[in-house]
């Protein structure tokens, strides 16, 4: 089987309101669609999501696939996957989210060639994750009511969004257990908001007034390892990095280091599948647990984090809701949503229908 063409197909969603958290808002999800055809008409679909934290966008993405990435896959064999992503990591540097859609349409032809969906290929630990869904940064009033709303939906996990102001912080997490009650799980994602101080106040106030927090992800900025380092030696909660692991290496780093008690792996970020196990098997063996999060990512690229997310024992946590959140997606099956928990599609490959 060869890669007779390859395609890249530009596509903003509409976000059904704009989402806000500690340095930046947006209102549009940029997805950048690949559609890699073979000879043997088997069609693998992947999907980049640039985002100012990989230092990509829409136009590096096209540009970069039209004048290096074309003509490496043109005529290759598509299963040998580990020595394409070799070869994108030789010939291009940076630009994750593009290695991981092209990463993730090579599994999705895999997928469809052994006639299996992709979690059952990659291991199938288990059918099904428990997923946070994220409440951004708002008014208490407006982030209490989107709490509600998503309880009522049926979710168990709330990943609440902050770092702006700690007072405010506080006061919302506080409201927001009380309407929801004791059985919801909270996590707190400060997006590099906090400094040591201000981390520990919040976290040390809220476990003190009965809030129980399970997780604070990513409460001081990135480049100061050894902030994040000691906020996890003192903090009464467990500590997530997140934009402290954007590439591989910074993830082993983090792992070797032991800066955080657990990290953050998402796709566009790491440059795909293919990475994403590397990270989890060294996390795994040092006893560090693994959640799969999302960036704006349609349906076409967070089937892929779903897949991952339950084919492996390690991957214990997930934040995979980004699909949720714009007005109309492109993209039918990949994954459903039931009782707070996310289900992979049982399909071949990720198990997507791409309307374009």
């Amino acid at each position: 089987m060869r890669i007779k063409s390859v395609n890249v197909i530009p596509i903003d969603l509409k976000l059904k309101e704009p989402f806000s958290i500690a340095n930046e808002t947006v209102d549009i999800g940029e997805n950048v669609f690949l559609k890699i055809e073979t000879d043997k008409d088997i069609i693998g679909w992947g999907c980049a999501t640039p985002d100012s934290v990989t230092s990509e966008t829409k136009e590096t993405v096209i540009d970069c696939f039209n004048n290096i990435i074309k003509n490496i896959l043109i005529g290759e064999d598509p299963l040998r996957i580990n020595f394409i992503n070799d070869i994108l990591d030789e010939k291009l540097k940076g630009n994750p989210s593009l290695k991981a859609g092209v990463n993730m349409a090579l599994y999705d032809i895999l997928g469809k060639k052994a006639d299996t969906p992709l979690y059952k290929l990659l291991g199938g630990y288990r059918d099904k994750i428990e997923t946070s869904v994220t409440i951004g940064l708002n008014p208490v009033d407006t982030m209490v009511e989107k709490a509600k709303s998503f309880v009522s939906k049926g979710f168990t996990c709330l990943k609440v969004k902050c770092g702006m102001d700690a007072d405010q912080d506080i006061e919302v997490v506080l409201a927001i257990r009380n309407v929801v009650g004791p059985n919801i799980k909270i996590r707190l994602d400060a997006n590099e908001g906090y400094t040591l101080e201000k981390a520990l106040r919040v976290v040390e106030t809220l476990e003190k007034l009965g809030a129980d927090v399970e997780i604070l992800e990513q409460p001081t900025p990135a480049k100061y390892l050894y902030a994040l380092k000691e906020v996890t030696s003192q903090c009464p909660v467990p500590i997530m990095a997140d934009e402290t692991v954007l590439t591989l290496r910074d993830s082993l780093k983090a792992v070797k280091m032991e800066i955080a008690d657990m990290i953050n792996i998402k796709l566009m970020k790491i440059g795909g599948i293919t990475n994403a196990i590397k990270a989890n098997t060294y996390a795994e063996i040092a006893e560090i647990p693994v959640m799969i999060g999302c960036m704006n990512e349609s349906m076409g690229a967070m089937a892929a984090g779903v897949h991952f997310a339950c084919a492996f024992k390690n991957v214990q946590y997930a934040d995979l809701d980004s699909a949720l959140d714009f007005e109309e997606d492109i993209v039918k099956g990949g994954a459903t949503y039931k009782d707070g928990y996310v289900i992979p599609s049982d399909k071949p490959g990720l198990g997507v229908e791409v309307d374009l």
